[in-house]
């Protein structure tokens, strides 16, 4: 028989947190009755146990049982949120309970398989973990040397893959820039404004021509015959 104590039910309580494992009331009375018991006797509540391992007890209320569907639904929203879903970074950072959902063999047996069933590349969400700050800076260096435009509305459109990397790892686009060694404020002045620019410069050319020559038209010349003849 396990001999519990205050430390030992937080130690527990975080060790299957990290596993994935569903800590919500109705489950830990299902599964984990002596720790649940041990849990009430010495913290007075299951929440007091939780919130003492130092857990959200909101977001473990609100924990459902994983299915197949929403292990799909939260990959895609973590996707569209431009969160790295390599295996590595989502198992230890983002969501350990999902990842650890997914892999379960009633569910997809592999994080492969959640990922793809959810509809993604899994060869373009792999290629996560290759985007170190060397490899974007050499990336972004080599795309600014064939001419390719580095504002960031063009970039996520041409590779929104290495833009999203970009921001995981320098916080920001233009830091990344930056970090390339690139003027970035010349880089986010997208090339339709600066058209812009041209064309207002070139409209106040014609206007100042055009004023010039209309001045001049408005200047008659003088005609001999009428100035005054010498005394």
């Amino acid at each position: 028989m396990r001999k519990w104590s205050k430390e030992t039910i937080a130690h527990e309580i975080v060790r299957m947190y990290e596993n994935g494992n569903d800590l919500n009331y109705a489950q830990i009375a299902q599964d984990e009755v002596a720790l649940l018991r041990a849990a009430t006797r010495y913290f007075g509540s299951w929440r007091l146990a939780i919130e003492h391992a130092g857990l959200d007890y909101d977001d473990i209320r609100r924990y459902k049982s994983w299915t197949r569907t929403r292990i799909m639904s939260r990959i895609r929203e973590l996707h569209a949120q431009g969160e790295d879903l390599s295996w590595r970074h989502v198992s230890t950072v983002v969501d350990p309970q999902l990842a650890a959902a997914a892999t379960k063999r009633k569910h997809f047996g592999s994080w492969k398989a959640a990922v793809s069933a959810a509809g993604l590349d899994y060869g373009t969400i792999r290629r996560y973990r290759e985007w170190d700050a060397e490899t974007i800076t050499a990336k972004v260096n080599e795309l600014y040397e064939k001419g390719i435009d580095l504002n960031a509305k063009s970039m996520e459109e041409y590779d929104i893959t290495l833009i999203t990397a970009a921001r995981r790892r320098f916080d920001s686009w233009d830091k990344a820039l930056t970090a390339a060694g690139l003027d970035y404020e010349k880089i986010v002045l997208r090339k339709p404004f600066k058209r812009r620019k041209r064309d207002v410069a070139s409209t106040d050319r014609r206007r100042a021509a055009g004023t010039a020559r209309t001045a001049r038209s408005k200047t008659k010349p003088v005609d001999p015959a009428a100035l005054p003849l010498e005394l």
